[in-house]
């Protein structure tokens, strides 16, 4: 029976404790280009240059900027559509499209800190998104450079 009493005190104090402790974070405002949908049409923009010339089969470089590796620049190969070659550190986002779907995911979530480039083509040039100013070492980055077409193999 006291075993239970003890159990239930020290649920209640975690339970209080945890209240108290988010009831004092600041509220958090997203990123304005979200809330005024800029960052939406730039997108969409980005996308349809996209989709009116999209190559199936390319490659690219790729750095992610975040407190994780590979904090260097690596090849994405992509045939046909698909990862031909990718580190798995960073297949979420080695095609094109799946870098769309971050974007579009970090402007659902109303992050508060969101800032993207696109190159002529559509395709996204940078990308830097921070979830939560209340948190640390979570904000993650991309550069992609040398952006090339590749030909299709024959087969």
């Amino acid at each position: 029976m006291r075993t239970r009493a003890l159990i239930s005190a020290v649920l209640l104090t975690l339970a209080l404790g945890a209240g108290l402790a988010s009831a004092q974070l600041p509220a958090q405002t997203p990123d304005r280009a979200i809330t005024d949908g800029s960052a939406q049409h730039h997108l969409d923009e980005a996308r349809a240059k996209w989709k009116a010339q999209a190559p199936r089969s390319y490659r690219f470089e790729l750095r992610r900027q975040c407190f994780c590796p590979p904090q260097t620049s690596v090849t994405v190969i992509v045939r046909g559509g698909r990862i031909a070659e990718a580190p798995k550190e960073v297949k979420s986002v080695a095609t094109v499209p799946r870098l769309f779907r971050d974007i579009q995911r970090a402007i659902d979530a109303k992050v508060v800190d969101l800032n993207v480039s696109y190159a002529k083509r559509g395709v996204p040039r940078s990308l830097y998104v921070d979830r939560s100013k209340n948190v640390i070492d979570e904000e993650t980055g991309y550069t992609i450079k040398r952006f090339t077409s590749l030909k299709q193999r024959a087969g």
